[in-house]
């Protein structure tokens, strides 16, 4: 992706200010993480071995060198004790396709394995503007064939959208999804604090497909939702979440569209803020426990 137009720098920066911010928050938490025992970790596992990697979209992009940045193809593993046969969870870390890495999302997806008494695979994959939304999604395949061929069948999904892709196979193919020969199950999503609506001019949107060779829905989940249907879904936020009301609003159309939705809005006291992205990075807070909590019941509903 060139950058060329005042739209694009300015989007650009955007990216670089909310990377930088990222990074001062997640920095000292993670310094101070104390990771449960109980689960078994296999960490960096190459899922897109002998995967092409196509050329980055934005070369000057890759070399930056931010902290807490990763776009290699890797996941970890984390398998309690007495693990549920072929079923799982594909945790899939934030950070608007543009920051983050799976260690940001380690302690939360430890205990949720501990918890649910189910594995969980916490994936990396290319972060943009080094791809665009069509090569996160083919990472995220790539990373669910790997898990396909360890035996696993049922899946839920935590932290992104990729369970309308994995719960339709019409999806799949207009998303150009087309090398997946798995027959799968996708029971369950449950995004965490998530948005649901993009610009295309704005930052993140203005990464996700340069080319416009994807349906116009990647901007809009809810249209996505209409379009292919979606499993059971816990929408999470908080009251101090920059995107309350985006899930708000994405509660009310999922409800009126006859989705089994469950929202949840954590209420900050007066030493816990219920900030973005709280339950990942305070797994331990009574509302972090409840939020995993929800996350399990909602693996296991039945409508």
């Amino acid at each position: 992706m060139k950058l060329f137009g005042n739209l694009e720098k300015a989007a650009d920066e955007s990216r670089k200010f909310f990377i930088k911010n990222c990074i001062g928050f997640d920095t000292p938490r993670l310094a101070d993480t104390v990771y449960p025992e109980g689960v078994r970790v296999e960490s960096d596992l190459p899922y897109a071995e002998g995967k092409a990697l196509p050329p980055a979209l934005a070369p000057d992009a890759v070399s930056e060198g931010y902290d807490l940045c990763c776009s290699d193809r890797t996941m970890d593993i984390y398998t309690p004790d007495d693990a549920k046969e072929k079923e799982i969870y594909l945790l899939i870390h934030g950070g608007a396709f543009v920051y983050g890495c799976k260690e940001l999302d380690k302690e939360f997806g430890m205990y949720l394995a501990l918890r649910s008494k189910t594995a969980v695979a916490n994936i990396n994959y290319r972060l943009m503007p080094r791809t665009d939304l069509s090569g996160v999604l083919t990472d995220i395949f790539y990373a669910i064939s790997y898990l396909c061929e360890k035996g696993y069948t049922t899946f839920h999904t935590t932290g992104d959208s990729a369970a309308i892709l994995l719960h339709s196979k019409k999806a799949r193919e207009d998303f150009g999804i087309t090398d997946f020969p798995y027959e799968v199950t996708c029971k369950s999503t449950s995004p965490i604090c998530g948005a649901s609506k993009n610009s295309r001019k704005q930052f993140a949107g203005i990464y996700f497909d340069p080319e416009k060779k994807l349906p116009e829905c990647i901007f809009d989940l809810s249209e996505a939702v209409k379009k292919y249907g979606c499993p059971p879904v816990l929408l999470t936020t908080g009251d101090q979440d920059m995107m309350e009301k985006q899930n708000v609003w994405l509660h009310k159309k999922l409800t009126e569209m006859g989705v089994p939705v469950t929202y949840y809005c954590a209420v900050s006291t007066e030493d816990r803020p219920m900030h973005h992205v709280y339950a990942i990075a305070h797994p331990t807070w009574p509302e972090g426990i409840k939020t995993i909590e929800l996350t399990i019941e909602n693996a296991t509903r039945k409508d």
